[in-house]
């Protein structure tokens, strides 16, 4: 056990231990399990004022004080009373390509999570005049609402301390989440009645069909390789081959402002418009299967405090969509709206569970799985950076454990709608991605302007790319 520890010491939650098994199918590179993203600015930032309100930030944000060593074999997590970052790089780039290069070298770069490293941090001058924030943190300690909570409580102390604006309200604690989530998973009959419920909702509808953005080649293989025309799975999860590409794709503003304001106008959120567009031209390219299946990633943080809180409480959901052709775009949105609210009904079960449970249901293996993709939509708004204008940019990790993982946002700085895949090369390419985008802009141009529309005469519609 590692020395000199003087509180207490906490197994991971579930939420973790997912983060940990990805590295099962990615053998060697760790840094599979880490978050690079930055904010810039053209508020002009004084860094040796922004420095003291990170170690102001360190002490309110007690996920920024976690540290983890391995106890035969497990990896075990405490937190330290006191951390101070005595230096924090500055950098200044000249050219949009030298500063998206370093960036992503350190993107690229893995945290040495048990040598005492669980984030780095850097400020920078930007190509264009603008001022930066840049983290890579390990997913132990943070998830994407952590890292967007930590972008704008930082910002609010700066303001604090060069402003004299207000200090923010104390932060919640992901100490006391931890202990929350290890209670729940201590009780077996939290385990026992989740189960019961996730068998019936993953056999309701027999075992779902893999629909991939590439079309169906894989599964046609698979069936081929098995010699059953019936198999509905494949088998692409493998530790060797998780080169990921980074693709980032932009909706045209006048679309992008259509689809802003049918969302608006409908009080329908991202997560649903974006990811059922995505389905329904999966359905186009996959011989007109409606039987779609996603496992978009929940944030999972239902009180104040939680949401107001570091660490990492996100997870995959399973989400299974089966439409009908003479359902409307709009019925659509609403059985996906159901969906949705089951999972969420559902969401202390932990993935790893559902995963094997599923593995047992439908007799997959190792490598098998029938999911499209993981799916996040990332709800930026303007005021989400404590008011100040700001652009959000991510980073490509190069490797991945899995096929897919969509994300979607508003870009506050343009207008627009963002849409960036990270993918396997191995088994998606940049062109297939192409398609991709290219048909969900067709389905969101058609829906937007006339939600009634039924999935059938939408797909009737639309145009695959060549």
């Amino acid at each position: 056990m590692k020395k000199n520890i003087t509180g207490p010491v906490y197994d991971l939650t579930p939420a973790q231990d997912m983060i940990q098994f990805m590295l099962k199918y990615s053998f060697f590179h760790k840094q599979v399990t880490q978050i690079p993203e930055s904010i810039l600015t053209t508020k002009e930032i004084d860094f040796d004022v922004m420095k003291q309100a990170l170690n102001i930030e360190i002490e309110r944000n007690d996920c920024m004080r976690l540290r983890f060593f391995k106890e035969k074999g497990k990896i075990k997590q405490y937190f330290l009373d006191k951390y101070v970052i005595d230096d924090v790089p500055v950098l200044e780039f000249k050219t949009e390509e030298e500063q998206i290069a370093t960036l992503t070298a350190d993107a690229q770069t893995p945290i040495r999570m048990l040598k005492d490293e669980t984030y780095r941090i850097k400020f920078f001058r930007s190509f264009d005049g603008r001022w930066g924030v840049y983290i890579c943190v390990h997913h132990l300690v943070m998830d994407n609402s952590a890292c967007f909570l930590f972008f704008n409580d930082l910002l609010a102390v700066y303001d604090h301390l060069k402003e004299g604006a207000p200090m923010p309200k104390p932060l919640g604690k992901y100490e006391d989440g931890i202990k929350k989530e290890l209670a729940w998973i201590a009780d077996p009959e939290n385990l026992k009645r989740e189960e019961k419920a996730y068998e019936e909702y993953i056999t309701r509808d027999g075992e779902p069909t893999y629909m991939g953005i590439e079309g169906p080649k894989f599964l046609e293989a698979e069936r081929k390789k098995k010699k059953d025309p019936n198999v509905k799975y494949v088998s692409l999860f493998d530790p060797i081959h998780d080169k990921a590409g980074f693709t980032k794709k932009v909706i045209p503003y006048e679309d992008s402002q259509k689809i802003i304001k049918f969302m608006d106008d409908n009080e329908v959120g991202g997560e649903l418009l974006i990811q059922l567009a995505m389905r329904i031209f999966l359905s186009k390219i996959n011989n007109h299967v409606l039987d779609s299946y996603f496992i978009p990633l929940c944030p999972r943080r239902r009180t104040l405090s939680e949401k107001r809180s570091g660490g990492t409480y996100a997870a995959p959901l399973p989400w299974r969509m089966v439409l009908k052709d003479e359902d409307t775009f709009m019925d659509a949105i609403h059985l996906l709206r159901e969906q949705q609210m089951w999972a969420f009904r559902h969401m202390d079960y932990p993935y790893l569970e559902y995963r094997n449970l599923q593995r047992r249901v439908f007799n997959y293996g190792p490598a098998s799985a029938s999911s499209t993709m993981m799916f996040s939509w990332f709800p930026l708004e303007g005021d989400t950076m404590n008011n100040w204008d700001y652009e959000f940019v991510g980073y490509g990790i190069g490797r991945y454990v899995m096929v897919l993982y969509t994300f979607a946002m508003k870009d506050v700085k343009n207008g627009t709608i963002k849409v960036t895949y990270q993918h396997r090369t191995h088994f998606i390419s940049v062109e297939d991605v192409d398609r991709f985008q290219d048909g969900v802009e067709q389905v969101l141009r058609i829906a937007v302007e006339n939600p009634q529309i039924t999935i059938g005469d939408l797909l009737d519609k639309l145009q695959v790319k060549e």
